[in-house]
């Protein structure tokens, strides 16, 4: 799934060209022995973090309906993970990784979301189903300290970072069988004991759902 999602951005970013090549993009640790081993102008996409995005999560369950009307199962809804890459781009000189850089922002603000024809395996499923895979390119990644804390980590030169974020739909739970089609309306009685009279109120017929919600009856008590 999450390389579904790298080949994705990367087919996107490769659209843009520098110097009349698409530029290559790598999804390794952009660490100092990396870094030694360019030759030639490189995006890199460091997979940072991954986390739910509960502002999204929702209750309301997912009927599968078959042909004839019936509800047969419910399923838990999908639940979105934001995706964060930190986007930094390497060449032989700063203002030639200025330039680069600017060219994978200029690529990625021209979508809201990651067309069908960068996708493919689960992430085209996805798509074609029809969800759409979110796109957010420049946002806060994390905290302030994160761009000055990842290079000491990584043992590797200051390089300024373009966070890029994509909002991945995942299936969540198991199909559970719902019950039996319900072949009768539902009908509720009530009786009054002192006049001796019986409320009967019926919902939807099933078979004949235009019929109307309910119908009342009253009659006396045998």
């Amino acid at each position: 799934m999450f390389a579904d999602v790298d080949r994705a951005v990367a087919a996107l970013l490769e659209t843009e060209k520098i110097a009349g090549q698409a530029p290559k993009v790598s999804f390794e640790a952009p660490k100092r022995d990396w870094a030694a081993q360019q030759t030639a102008p490189v995006l890199n996409l460091f997979l940072a973090d991954i986390r739910e995005d509960l502002s999204r999560r929702s209750t309301t369950l997912i009927e599968e309906v078959n042909d004839d009307g019936f509800v047969v199962s419910r399923q838990q809804p999908y639940r979105f993970f934001n995706v964060t890459y930190a986007l930094t781009a390497w060449a032989s000189r700063p203002a030639d990784d200025h330039h680069l850089l600017g060219l994978a922002l200029s690529a990625l603000v021209k979508y809201d979301y990651i067309p069908a024809e960068f996708c493919q395996g689960e992430l085209l499923a996805l798509v074609e189903s029809g969800h759409q895979l979110h796109l957010r390119a420049g946002g806060k990644i994390f905290s302030d300290r994160f761009a000055t804390e990842l290079w000491p980590a990584l043992g590797t030169d200051y390089h300024p970072i373009l966070p890029v974020v994509v909002s991945l739909p995942v299936a969540a739970g198991i199909p559970e069988a719902a019950g039996p089609p319900q072949t009768v309306p539902p009908k509720i009685t009530v009786s009054d004991t002192g006049s001796g009279l019986t409320d009967s109120v019926e919902g939807r017929d099933p078979k004949d759902p235009e019929k109307g919600i309910r119908t009342r009856r009253r009659s006396p008590q045998s």
